[in-house]
């Protein structure tokens, strides 16, 4: 076996290992978050599941390449990854009734997008195929980004409350704990909406036949 295609065999391993990992994350959020051991470990490996993505590409080529046997499962990791996370933490954020609008329509755009577009893939890009691009990596940086922070704000918040304490009084700091994690991933999320728009804009105004496949 070539190097190219050890690449794209160690490419396939991790991308069934994203989907193999999304239902433990998924569990993991319903059973306990906000548990901050639980959110913790739930981030760890959502954090996992994500740089697999990376890796997976680097190593095995494109989703399209000729080295992968399971290239096509690339995209349908993602989106099961993404969906499935955030629709968790969906629920849970509604189950303990702090849902709040920051939260709701950012993470709504992004599923719906990931699902529109996942079906449109199946239709149309299974024959012609879709190469990547900045806005599509963009995209999932972000989202990726602001899906980690937002699953790791309980244990980072306490991290952070936890070092302010020691410059401010204990009661105080325990007392409203600080926000700054929660809101700095739902920021990132609203950028990933935003280019979630726009590479769906991208690739639904695409000429098919004029996509050049490996």
């Amino acid at each position: 076996m070539s190097g190219a295609e050890t690449g794209g065999a160690f490419a396939d391993v991790l991308t069934l290992l994203r989907i193999l990992l999304t239902p433990l994350v998924i569990f993991l959020i319903i059973k306990s978050w906000p548990d901050a051991q639980m959110a913790a470990l739930a981030s760890f490996l959502f954090l996992i599941a994500a740089l697999s993505d990376i890796f997976d590409d680097y190593l095995g080529g494109s989703s399209r390449s000729a080295n992968r046997k399971m290239g096509y499962l690339d995209d349908i990791a993602d989106t099961v990854l993404v969906v499935g996370t955030l629709g968790a933490l969906l629920f849970v954020v509604h189950r303990a009734g702090i849902m709040g609008w920051a939260f709701a329509i950012p993470a709504g755009i992004i599923i719906f997008r990931e699902v529109i577009v996942g079906l449109f893939k199946g239709f149309e890009l299974s024959q012609y195929g879709f190469p990547d691009n900045l806005l599509s990596n963009a995209k999932n940086g972000f989202v990726m980004l602001g899906t980690c922070l937002l699953l790791a704000s309980p244990w980072l918040t306490q991290w952070i409350d936890m070092s302010r304490a020691n410059e401010a009084n204990v009661m105080d700091v325990f007392g409203s704990a600080s926000p700054l994690v929660w809101i700095a991933g739902q920021v990132t999320l609203w950028i990933g909406a935003l280019f979630s728009i726009l590479s769906a804009v991208k690739i639904f105004r695409t000429k098919f036949d004029a996509v050049e496949t490996d």
